[in-house]
């Protein structure tokens, strides 16, 4: 080698320009095109496809919002429209396990058939059920308990449940009457055709007229068939908790959001629609329909003395005011069923030819019966307004 030649690898700058030229002709211009068709193919293989989560509950709630569509049906009394997909024969299975468990429930409390009690209670619902052609309440006589007890108010009417029960507005066309010696209590109830009078809702009633008020409200719960239509409902507020907390959203929130969103509101109609309901009907069988607004008011007297006052969304049933002015404007409706009523008729120009105020309720008995007035005398002694002697 000549002395004056140097090496290549003494010459550096004679292989700066081929890694220069490699550095740049392959690795960062291939790795910059790389990451821009990556990031391109990335964007439109996945537009418009959902992951299998997601799927799995769009599938869902599809499905449920054609179901809830495919059974929804009007209440033929208001004309509102509602979920229901409880058949009457399963309705008829619900109605003997609910006819059952009460007796279970209140066993040991129900007045018999015979107290003065039950046959007066047993008296107004007979004629709110004649007058709507709603069926008749079962006529079988208590069988008493064998705990040797001759205490009427401790005598157990029944000691298992008719087999053959079935709510009435399905065709069975027979109600269950039980009268429970609770003064503690004040409520009335009625599901399936099983009507539950608590004997602490008497003085609240305070008269016959008020007894139906109480009464036609808890039937016309029956007749709209409140009762499966809340077991539909149920369903309901299944998938929408399912589908709230699918998003994310924490079951407690879920829980509460059902609760406020669908399912007190929906009680809420239930009550103002069995208000309704019940006015038509007390107003069929010739009760005052004034009655109803009076008790409510001495229900809400009770509630802020006893129970104080709560938000009424956060209630199951609507607020005493919301009622009370509910119930006036049926009153024009109320009146004009009675005015056509030829039932109510005869009760009226009775009302107007015998001296109430100044009449016993034996004496009206006893003139009636002598001109042979039978059917007249029983519809008259509801007409009156009996004072509640007994508690």
């Amino acid at each position: 080698m000549h002395p004056w030649r140097a090496s290549p690898l003494d010459q550096p700058h004679l292989l700066r320009p081929r890694v220069g030229l490699r550095h740049l002709s392959t690795t960062a211009p291939l790795r910059a095109q790389y990451t821009r068709f990556s990031s391109n193919g990335r964007s439109h293989a996945h537009q418009g496809q959902w992951d299998p989560r997601t799927k799995i509950i769009a599938f869902i709630g599809a499905g449920g919002v054609v179901y809830y569509v495919a059974h929804l049906e009007q209440v033929p009394e208001t004309g509102r429209l509602r979920f229901m997909d409880i058949s009457p024969k399963y309705e008829a299975k619900l109605a003997q396990v609910a006819y059952a468990e009460l007796l279970s429930e209140f066993q040991g409390k129900i007045l018999p058939a015979h107290h003065p009690i039950t046959r007066h209670v047993r008296r107004v619902v007979t004629d709110i059920l004649d007058a709507s052609d709603l069926g008749t309440l079962h006529s079988s006589e208590p069988r008493r308990s064998l705990s040797g007890s001759d205490d009427l108010w401790r005598d157990d009417p029944f000691s298992a449940a008719r087999p053959n029960a079935s709510p009435p507005e399905i065709g069975g066309k027979e109600w269950n009457l039980l009268v429970v010696d609770d003064p503690k209590v004040i409520n009335a109830m009625a599901t399936f055709g099983n009507i539950v009078v608590f004997t602490g809702i008497l003085p609240i009633c305070k008269d016959e007229h008020g007894l139906a008020a109480v009464l036609g409200h808890e039937i016309g719960h029956v007749v709209a068939r409140h009762a499966p239509e809340r077991y539909s409902y149920s369903k309901v507020l299944i998938l929408f908790a399912f589908l709230l907390q699918s998003v994310g959203l924490d079951i407690g929130i879920t829980n509460l959001l059902s609760k406020l969103l669908l399912e007190l509101p929906n009680s809420r109609t239930q009550e103002l629609e069995a208000d309704t309901i019940g006015m038509h009907l007390t107003a069929k069988a010739c009760h005052d329909p004034q009655a109803a607004i009076e008790v409510h008011k001495r229900l809400a007297k009770h509630e802020q003395a006893f129970a104080g006052s709560t938000l009424e969304f956060l209630r199951t049933h609507p607020g005493e005011a919301r009622r009370i002015q509910h119930l006036q404007e049926l009153i024009p409706k109320a009146h004009s069923i009675m005015a056509s009523s030829p039932r109510c008729a005869w009760c009226d120009r009775f009302h107007r030819a015998v001296p109430w105020r100044h009449a016993s309720v034996e004496l009206i008995v006893d003139v009636l019966w002598g001109h042979g007035q039978k059917e007249i005398c029983r519809l008259s002694m509801m007409h009156h307004s009996v004072k509640y002697l007994l508690v």
